[in-house]
Parts: C-alpha cells; sequence; structure tokens
C-alpha cells in the first residue's frame, strides 16, 4: 500500500496513480517528471526545504525549447564580465524558469508580507501587489529580493534555521549582485520605466529583509546608488503623476533613508529636491506605507539636512541650533488636516501625533544629546506618544505603523509602567504580523540597563544611537 494523503500535484494533473512518496514522488522521479509536490510543501526555485532531498535540488523536468540549452536559475554573484551578454540573451528564458519555479513562495509573499506593508481598510487595493509582483516576473533581481525577503520571513515564523540562515541568505546575495550589476548599467546607459523601478523596489525589500534578520539597515551602498540613478535622470525635476509607480517607490525609500540617517545623519541620502517632488507628486498611500503624513515627513528631512551638515562641519552650530528650532516650532504647530484621512478610520489623528511628537523628541535630542530624560521638553514627548498609541486598540492595523515612534517613546521612558506599555504595544505589533523585530526591544532593554547601572544622582543621558553604532561596526557589511 503507498502511504497516506493526497496524491502528488503532477500526478493529479496526468490522472495517474502516484505512490504519495515525499518529499517528492518517486513515479515522477523515475520518468523523469518534476514532481510538483504536495499541498503541505514549499520549494523555493526547486530546492527542497525538507526531507532527505533538503538543501538539494529537486529532479525536475528536463525541458527542450526547440534544442536551446536550459539556462540555469543559479546566478553567479561575481559572474564574469564575458558572460554578460550570454546572461541578457538568455534572461526572458532563465525568468521564465525562476517564475515558475517560485510560484508557491511568491504566493506567500503576496498572501502573508504584502498585507502587513501598508494600512489599509478592506477592500481597498494594495500596491504591493499591484507594483512589486509583476515588476519581479520581468527582472530576476527582484525575484531573488522577493524570495529571499519570504524565505526569511517563513524562516522566522515557522522556526527553520535553513530557511532563514541559509536560503535567504542564498537569495539575498543574489539580488545584491544583479542589483550592482544593474545599477551599473543605469549608470552607463539608458534605463526602461520599468528597469528603474524594479532598481528602488529591489533596494527596498533588501532593507525590510535587513531589519526582518537584524533590524539594521546594512545596504546604504544601494540606496547611494538609487540616488545616482535618480540624480542622473533629473528625477526631481522630470517626476508627474504619471509616474505613480515610481513615486510610490521613491517615497518609501525616501522615508527608510530617513530612519537610517537617525543613527548618524551623515548617511543621509536622498535630497530635498526629491523629498520636495515626492511629497508634491505623491498621495495617501504615503501615509498608508510609512505613517507618518508626508509634511512631517518634508520637515524632519530638512532637520536631517542639517544635522548632515553640521556633522560634516559644513554649518557651524549657531546656524543648526538655529535651524532645528524653527523646524521644531513647525513641528508643534502642525495640526492634522481635514482631508487627511487615508481612509475612514478615526484613528488617523493618533497615529500622525505619535509621529508628530517623536519628530520633537529626536530634533530635540539632535541639539542636545546630553540633556536628562528627565528634562520637561523629553518627557512630554515620550507622554503625547505613549497617549496617542493608547488611541489604537491592539486589534488595530494601524499600530503596525507605530514602530518608530514607540521605539521613541521607549528610549526615553523612566517609569516601569510606561516601558512595561512600549512592550505590550510591541507585542500587538507581532501579533499582526506573526513576528517581530526584536532588535528594537534589543536596544530599549540595552538603554534600560544602562539606565538602572546609574548612580542615583547620575542622570546623564543613554542614548540609545550608541549601541547601534556599537551592533554596525560588529556587522561586517556595516556602512
Amino acid at each position: 500500500m503507498p502511504p497516506g494523503g493526497p496524491a502528488c500535484i503532477t500526478c493529479r494533473e496526468k490522472c495517474r496513480k502516484c505512490d504519495r512518496t515525499k518529499p517528492v514522488c518517486q513515479r515522477c522521479m523515475s520518468k523523469g517528471l518534476e514532481c510538483k509536490g504536495y499541498p503541505d510543501k514549499f520549494r523555493f526555485a526547486g530546492l527542497a526545504t525538507r526531507g532527505k532531498w533538503k538543501n538539494r535540488a529537486v529532479p525536475s523536468e528536463a525541458r527542450n525549447h526547440a534544442g536551446r540549452r536550459q539556462p540555469s536559475l543559479e546566478a553567479n554573484p561575481a559572474g564574469s564580465a564575458s558572460r554578460e551578454n550570454t546572461e541578457r540573451l538568455q534572461n526572458s528564458t532563465s525568468l521564465s524558469d525562476a517564475t515558475v519555479a517560485a510560484t508557491r513562495p511568491t504566493f506567500a509573499h503576496d498572501q502573508t508580507i504584502c498585507p502587513h506593508q501598508i494600512a489599509l481598510a478592506p477592500g481597498m487595493d494594495n500596491p504591493y501587489q499591484f507594483y512589486v509582483l509583476p515588476l519581479a516576473y520581468e527582472q530576476i533581481g527582484l525575484l531573488y529580493a522577493v524570495l529571499g525577503l519570504t524565505a526569511c520571513h517563513l524562516g522566522i515564523q515557522k522556526e527553520d534555521l535553513y530557511l532563514r540562515e541559509t536560503l535567504a541568505v542564498e537569495y539575498r546575495v543574489r539580488a545584491i549582485s544583479r542589483l550592482g550589476e544593474t545599477l551599473q548599467n543605469g549608470l552607463s546607459g539608458e534605463l526602461s520605466e520599468n528597469e528603474r523601478d524594479g532598481i528602488f523596489a529591489t533596494i527596498q525589500i533588501l532593507l525590510l529583509q535587513d531589519i526582518f534578520e537584524s533590524g539594521i539597515s546594512t545596504h546604504g551602498a544601494h540606496i547611494t546608488g538609487a540616488l545616482s540613478i535618480c540624480n542622473q535622470l533629473r528625477l526631481s525635476d522630470s517626476l508627474t503623476r504619471e509616474h505613480e509607480q515610481t513615486v510610490f517607490f521613491l517615497g518609501n525609500l525616501a522615508w527608510l533613508d530617513i530612519i537610517r540617517s537617525l543613527t548618524d545623519p551623515r548617511r543621509l541620502c536622498f535630497s530635498s529636491d526629491l523629498r520636495e517632488a515626492i511629497v508634491k507628486l505623491s498621495d495617501l498611500k504615503f501615509e498608508r506605507v510609512n505613517g507618518i503624513p508626508r509634511t512631517l515627513f518634508l520637515i524632519m528631512g530638512k532637520v536631517m539636512e542639517h544635522a548632515k551638515a553640521h556633522a560634516l562641519g559644513n554649518i557651524a552650530k549657531s546656524e543648526f541650533e538655529s535651524a532645528l528650532e524653527s523646524y521644531k516650532s513647525d513641528f508643534y504647530s502642525w495640526r492634522f488636516p481635514v482631508d487627511g484621512y487615508p481612509d475612514d478610520n478615526p484613528r488617523w489623528p493618533a497615529v500622525a501625533e505619535a509621529f508628530r511628537h517623536a519628530c520633537i523628541l529626536h530634533t530635540s535630542r539632535l541639539m542636545d544629546v546630553t540633556q536628562p530624560a528627565e528634562a520637561q521638553v523629553i518627557q512630554n514627548s515620550v507622554i503625547a506618544i505613549l497617549d496617542a498609541a493608547a488611541e489604537i486598540p491592539a486589534q488595530c492595523r494601524l499600530i503596525e505603523l507605530l514602530v518608530m515612534p514607540l521605539f521613541m517613546a521607549g528610549a526615553d521612558a523612566l517609569s516601569s509602567f510606561a516601558r512595561h506599555y512600549v512592550l505590550l504595544r510591541f507585542d500587538h505589533v507581532k501579533n499582526h504580523g506573526g513576528l517581530g523585530n526584536l532588535m528594537p526591544i534589543f536596544l530599549l532593554q540595552s538603554v534600560w540597563n544602562g539606565r538602572s547601572r546609574q548612580t542615583k544622582h547620575d542622570n546623564s543621558n543613554i542614548y540609545w544611537v550608541l549601541f547601534v553604532s556599537i551592533l554596525i561596526l560588529r556587522t561586517p557589511l556595516g556602512c
């Protein structure tokens, strides 16, 4: 008697008896056919993730395609220049095979990752599903990035070390290699609109995988590469409302650029002109993805731009402090606009308020990093962020947008109940997405432990940025 359970997909398609052996059907193997697996088995681009074939390629059907040699899906991260033309000629066939093999993982990306990258009301279209996957089926570098992020996500969710530490890293390396080639081609020649958008989408997904894995962004070089593309194509001048897809990706990258620069303003890449073009041309999808209202995003960009100039010695301290004082006044005077609701959820003003005070808090820290956490201006913003978060119930999807404000408040939270509340809200974020990023919690615990070791009358500030700097120094790819 063959083992119990459903027949493999290939045998069912051919209406024949299946021997039901796992992870692959022996009948398919004996006939040299590709076993498409069973309902409970995932394969990433032809690689088995468990069973006796784990870490190895599952035997697949040999395809002839009118006598042409079948190109391999395996990408050589250090591909030589002599093979570049051949790879380009084989690209369409390679992509076809890759997308067939990657159907299940991309379905997992579509169903388990995309919904948590944006806060949408029921019935609204998800731009990640409309933009990213169609581009991934055209560009193999983006497809590798999608597969890497999916493997990382599922590996964490299922506690599968092979998915998380082997397959996810392998696909990330391939994606970075392809991205480097595409960036080089873009700097030396013409890029189509989809190729350009594919670069931006790939960088964003690589950054997200970094955040999933370690909480630290190590792909600063690629953001710089994207900026080079923007400068070469003069996107700040040439973008229009018709470039909706491009503006969507650039807006998300511009905010991630600011987030990266919080630890070191010198890492800021995007120009003020490009940020202003993004704000002018984008729509409420920006808020649905990033949480922060575009006006506050623009002010925060100016704050970080002056912080970068000061860190590089390009402006005097007095000019720096005067500019930040002015921007801080802009933050304090800003009010949520009547037409600022991305949907009919009444809690969007609470999201905006949390971001407003997170920006005030960081601006205050930039002006005086030694300022004790007990300072009234610091605690006012901490309380305001936690009060705003309290207006968003645990079951509301908007809580997923508040990671940055909650972290900022937690870093300067002094009371045990305030710290406990921050951790509770991070648990709510994790419950929505099925997994959580442990790095913010690790950094908060480091700050809190440092403060607990201070003497009674020592109220000097323990800045969370110092712990990030140590981690980046320990990261081989840190930049």
